[in-house]
């Protein structure tokens, strides 16, 4: 993709995809809006009506033959199969999280990835906060070390997530999140950890609560997964959509040869780091005071709605 190439973007699904209209107009002109295609008509009205420009796609297929970049904003289900499909047509694509939802989906959206000539990317935007943002500096610099533990938690009462408001009638989260037992919603916990790492998981165990919450429900109220990764380290998760209790949404931990990396979870627990050598023996020192050596420029000030 050239630096001089504008992008005309279509977006599939036209609720999710509102979150990334302040992306498109802070480019500076490089990406314009070209569309919208969403199965509700009037879905896709109400975003052309808010966003203004671009047309209403009659289906996916046309926008993909109209565009040169999609951002998938689609239930994560059609993710996968929706990516392979622009990409064979040498269409970028940009899909939320995550992306995909059985192992023949991987295999689908890996060979289509390898077989194009336009790029895939994951929109995994907590790899992009401004506390991550600093943490994964840190790690790159190599003042944590050798990186060998890890672990993180998302903690996410959705149950009124999964019935149409008024209607009852059970929404497509009901099936893919909480419908199959295990790590269904992986990327916000594990996307941070895997990119200050540099590494990718080779190896997987997953274990569960049992069901106490919503007994209907495929997910067990907790789940917990312990990963090996390539370069031998450890990680840790917890995912939990069903649990009758307040979100923590980003809480992590990272340890390395040199030190050591806590997110603040709650009350006021600011976000703490401790760098062997650095830091004060044996003393946390504030994420806060590396901010202006280790933010990178690009984002210390985002746009308007980023």
């Amino acid at each position: 993709m050239s630096k001089s190439e504008q992008l005309r973007v279509g977006v599939i699904g036209g609720r999710r995809g509102s979150g990334h209209m302040a992306a498109i107009q802070a480019s500076g002109g490089r990406m314009i809006l070209a569309g919208v295609y969403d199965p509700l008509a009037s879905v896709s009205k109400d975003f052309l009506e808010h966003h203004g420009g671009g047309k209403e796609y009659g289906s996916f297929e046309a926008a993909v033959e109209d565009c040169n970049l999609l951002i998938v904003a689609s239930p994560q289900q059609y993710h996968a199969p929706q990516a392979a499909y622009a990409l064979r047509a040498g269409v970028h694509v940009l899909s939320e999280v995550p992306a995909a939802v059985s192992m023949e989906q991987v295999s689908l959206l890996l060979a289509a990835t390898r077989e194009s000539s336009a790029q895939y990317m994951i929109a995994e935007n907590y790899c992009y906060s401004r506390l991550n943002l600093i943490v994964a500096a840190v790690a790159r610099s190599g003042a944590l070390g050798k990186m060998y533990f890890g672990e993180s938690e998302y903690l996410h009462e959705m149950k009124g997530w999964h019935h149409e408001p008024g209607t009852g009638e059970r929404t497509w989260r009901y099936y893919w999140q909480v419908g199959k037992n295990g790590i269904t919603y992986p990327t916000h916990s594990l996307g941070p950890l895997l990119q200050w790492m540099d590494d990718r998981i080779i190896s997987i165990s997953c274990i569960g609560t049992g069901r106490w919450t919503k007994p209907e429900y495929e997910m067990e109220d907790t789940v917990t997964l312990s990963a090996r990764t390539r370069k031998g380290a450890l990680l840790r998760m917890r995912l939990d959509l069903v649990s009758n209790r307040p979100d923590v949404w980003n809480y992590y931990s990272l340890q390395g040869t040199k030190g050591a990396y806590e997110s603040g979870r709650l009350f006021g627990d600011k976000p703490r780091i401790y760098l062997e050598g650095i830091s004060k023996r044996e003393t946390w020192q504030e994420l806060e005071e590396y901010a202006d050596e280790f933010l990178p420029k690009r984002y210390s000030v985002p746009p308007a709605g980023g």
